[in-house]
């Protein structure tokens, strides 16, 4: 077969596609379409030969592409190419080919492997010769000439021919085991990748740890990863050891893989593995301007801060994740001093990621942009440290280096001490929980630090420390800490002003109203008010917010001061035209504050202001057009709390409030057409567009699960006066249940049905009509036949015994016999899959221990709901008009005991987690 007189098409095609104009390329994409579509193994060929052996002596970028393009082509199904000619399904050209031209092909990408001098173009080979293997191996057609041109070449004397056995191995973990007519014994496979570990070039090096770790975590079993993998990893190590710092972090990113999924492959080298990895963690020295302090017994690095980071990540999550998965085995490492130093080393990290000046941070007014550059990174690893030991080891460690920060000139220091108090409280508590009163003394001179970054910091503490530690703080510090955060109201910086604002919600948020005096609550108030005087709009923001809060908190203590805030919040709301975003979200806490007041003091005081309110949110309803406008979420919330507050009295206002919340409960993604076709070099990871449209519209979905939300709040407030929008919400709930871009969607529509059930009992709207009833709980059964998520079955069989306790009459016979089949159904396929899972469990990782574990409690729950379910037709099927329809009849009765009998069963069987026997 001569491809010859392809050359020319293909050349104009990849000048086309290389090309900058876009007229040219979409003529050069239809062209090769025609070609592919006329000789399918000429074009496949041609392309293989010009990529693995130069043919027509193309350029190196030309003959990159058009491996990239023989991919793409190969294995795409083409509109036009059928195998079939009479049913005309879209076919890929390498399935519609002659054997022998497939054969030809990969003698040729065989030949390009062995022979190919450019690296560049040898990784390009690489990487199309494993998507090659991988797609044959799909077709159930292994790629036998490759594994021994693997072999061939871990044996050359040439570096960049001995690197791509090992890219091949990574990409392609099976290949030695799936592409080989005997699959090569373990000991055999972890010679080969001890010999690439210790291999003279650095980049061979590198590669095999990529494929050391593809080959533990997908080639072999789990009985072969203990007998080669602990000492694949010991080696590792070494080989870290003797690598350039440019080339450590492609070193550490396939240790971090397996750490989160093999920990137990590290125990036994612990030693090397810590010392390794904790020097790393030193951060750098080079232009910080950071005084001597020692945060650990390593020195700092002499490299950039990005350039740091880049090896320092990637260690720190292998630790973290050893940490999370072993936490026993890694602390007792030499008496913790594993979690000594690493304390130590997140400090000293946090502080030399600050920069001196905190100018920038002073001028910024707009809070609601993240700031991307502030250093998260150590605050999130010493939470997922605490989380994980406790605190038994970490409070000494962090208590030590605590009080030599707070006395360091440099803010940083002190701002870093302040931080790993406040990163660390939840995970500690047990242990922190003594000691809270000398914790808080340590930290109350910062309270009163010269820098506002420092006092800042401290807020955000308290504030973290008031939500984490269980109402601690309130209970045993309330007026301590009132008084040092009205102290901080009147700060000269208007962060930190707003930040202690901010901070008496968290206090208020876990609080009641014994834990402060009526004086607090004065001077609490009035402070804020005073703050929102100084018309800068963040702040307004914040002190609404957090006047509402409190109102909540303290309900009815809050009367002496509901009259000034609330006519604050109307006049907030008394302008509807409001241009500027952030007068918006000052409008949108308006409505907020004033709902929350209202439901404070109660119906009574709020009543007529409750008409003032409403209207002026009517008002600015009307008036929003843009669908970014902040205000949408805020008025729907504060609707419902309204109607919490006024009960039947809301009556007058659900036509101005059910109306936007059905449209928004009936959005739908539009459909979304693909915007390429399988020849485009467009892009080069296929795409889900179905979930690429649902992820293009997540507000608009989210405000549909807010709409349902609230939509049931209103049905079980209003039961009998919401009748007017029963038959449309109840068509649109039912139609929801098989939403299928968003699991939360269809939770919110079953969790509706129970409250317009309600609706239509207390209105008698379907007396006379009991298919009305029929329907929904055909519906309902429906749904959990296709039902094949273990939490979502659960919550329906939640809705159908709250439906079912709502209207509290027998279940017809002829649908009972349907839900029993089903549940039956469900529960022998639980029942399985938990006993499957317990013989399995010997075998099982930790991180996939972790996953079944999760899934063992899901299906807990769900046979919980499936026996309430059963529980509730028996209590309707044995009433009297139960036992005159006989709804217990025909055998029922039995099923039902058969079903509870499978329950307990099931409920026996499974993976036992820690500390937990389960008798058999």
């Amino acid at each position: 077969m001569s491809t010859e007189h392809l050359l020319g098409d293909i050349g104009a095609v990849l000048e086309a596609f290389l090309g900058t104009e876009d007229e040219p390329r979409r003529e050069a994409e239809r062209h090769l379409q025609s070609l592919t579509l006329a000789q399918p193994g000429d074009v496949l060929l041609v392309l293989a030969q010009i990529g693995a052996q130069g043919v027509g002596g193309f350029q190196l970028d030309h003959r990159l592409l058009t491996l990239l393009l023989l991919n793409r082509i190969a294995f795409r199904p083409l509109s036009g190419l059928f195998l079939n000619a009479q049913h005309q399904n879209p076919t890929a050209p390498y399935d519609v080919i002659r054997e022998t031209t497939r054969s030809r092909i990969e003698t040729v990408i065989c030949t390009g492997l062995k022979d190919e001098m450019d690296t560049k173009m040898r990784k390009g080979l690489g990487v199309c010769a494993a998507n090659w293997a991988q797609e044959c191996g799909a077709r159930q057609r292994p790629l036998l000439p490759i594994p021994p041109v693997l072999l061939e070449l871990t044996a050359s004397s040439h570096p960049f021919h001995r690197f791509t056995p090992f890219q091949l191995l990574d990409l392609t973990p099976t290949l030695l085991v799936d592409s080989v007519k005997e699959p090569i014994p373990a000991g055999q496979l972890a010679q080969i990748l001890l010999a690439g570990l210790n291999d003279p070039s650095v980049d061979v090096r590198v590669e095999a740890m990529k494929a050391m770790r593809s080959v533990l975590m997908e080639s072999i079993t789990g009985k072969e990863r203990d007998e080669i993998g602990a000492g694949l990893v010991n080696h590792a190590f070494q080989t870290l050891h003797n690598l350039p710092s440019n080339l450590a972090s492609h070193a550490l990113i396939p240790l971090v893989d397996l750490a989160s999924v093999h920990p137990n492959l590290f125990l036994g080298s612990l030693t090397i593995v810590m010392t390794s990895l904790l020097p790393l963690l030193s951060p750098p020295s080079k232009d910080t301007n950071l005084s001597a302090y020692h945060f650990s017994p390593y020195p700092p690095h002499n490299m950039e801060l990005d350039q740091w980071e880049e090896i320092a990540n990637p260690a720190t999550e292998i630790l973290i994740s050893l940490f999370e998965l072993k936490p026993i085995q890694l602390s007792r490492w030499e008496k913790g001093r594993a979690v000594k130093e690493l304390v130590g080393l997140l400090l000293g990290r946090q502080a030399v990621t600050f920069d001196m000046d905190i100018q920038e941070w002073l001028d910024t007014e707009d809070l609601d942009e993240e700031d991307d550059n502030y250093p998260v990174f150590s605050e999130e690893t010493l939470d997922r440290l605490s989380m994980a030991i406790g605190g038994e080891l970490i409070l000494p460690a962090l208590s030590e280096h605590c009080q030599g920060l707070l006395q360091q000139e440099d803010w940083r220091y002190r701002f870093s001490a302040i931080m790993g108090i406040s990163s660390t409280a939840e995970g500690c508590l047990d242990e922190l929980q003594p000691r809270m009163r000398d914790v808080l003394t340590m930290l109350s001179p910062t309270a009163k630090d010269s820098n506002p970054r420092v006092r800042y910091t401290f807020i955000q503490c308290i504030g973290q420390l008031c939500a984490d530690c269980e109402g601690i703080i309130q209970e045993q510090f309330a007026g301590d800490v009132i008084q040092v955060l009205l102290a901080l109201l009147v700060d000269p910086i208007m962060r930190v002003r707003v930040h202690a604002a901010a901070a008496m919600t968290n206090f208020f948020q876990e609080a009641d109203s014994r834990q402060f005096s009526n004086n607090n609550l004065d001077d609490v108030v009035t402070a804020l008010l005073n703050l929102y005087q100084s018309e800068i709009v963040y702040a307004q923001e914040q002190v609404l917010a957090t006047l509402g809060t409190i109102a909540v908190a303290v309900t009815e203590s809050f009367g002496p001061f509901y009259r000034n805030v609330m006519d604050l919040s109307l006049h907030v709301l008394s302008t509807a035209t409001v241009w500027d975003q952030h007068q918006r979200k000052v409008q949108g806490r308006a409505m907020e504050c004033g709902s929350m007041i209202g439901m404070a003091v109660g119906k009574r005081m709020f009543g007529t202001d409750a008409v003032t309110l409403a209207q002026y949110m009517i008002i600015i309803q009307n008036n929003i057009t843009d669908s970014d406008d902040p205000r949408s979420s805020y008025l729907m919330e504060a609707w419902s709390t309204i109607c919490r507050t006024l009960k039947e009295d809301f009556e007058p206002f659900l036509v101005h409030v059910i109306p936007p919340l059905l449209r928004a409960a009936s959005y739908r993604p539009p459909k979304s057409a693909p915007l390429s076709t399988a020849l485009s070099t467009s892009d080069s990871i296929d795409v889900d567009y179905s979930s690429a449209s649902t992820g293009a519209h997540t507000s608009e979905i989210d405000e549909k699960v807010s709409a349902f939300e609230n939509l049931t709040i209103y049905a079980f407030q209003m039961r009998a006066k919401f009748y007017p929008f029963l038959a449309p919400c109840m068509q649109l709930s039912l139609e929801e249940l098989d939403f299928p871009h968003s699991e939360q969607v269809r939770e919110a529509a079953a969790f509706l049905i129970p409250g317009l059930l309600q609706v239509a009992k207390d209105s008698n709207a379907w007396g006379n009509n009991p298919a009305n009833l029929t329907h929904v709980f055909q519906k309902l059964i429906n749904t959990m036949v296709r039902s094949t998520d273990v939490g979502f079955t659960a919550l329906l069989y939640k809705s159908f015994t709250d439906s079912l306790h709502v209207v509290s009459t027998p279940f017809p016979p002829n649908l009972t016999t349907q839900l029993l089949k089903c549940t039956l159904s469900v529960l022998q396929n639980l029942a399985q899959t938990r006993a499957d899972r317990e013989e399995q469990a010997p075998y099982m990782d930790e991180s996939d221990r972790e996953i079944y574990l999760e899934e063992q409690s899901e299906e807990e729950v769900c046979l919980k709901h499936i026996k309430k379910a059963l529980e509730m037709l028996v209590k309707v099927g044995t009433s009297q008009a139960g036992e005159e329809i006989g709804a217990l009849g025909d055998g029922i009765r039995e099923q039902i005991q058969n079903a509870f009998e499978i329950i307990e069963e099931a409920k026996k069987r499974g993976m036992k987690s820690d500390g937990e026997a389960r008798s058999r």
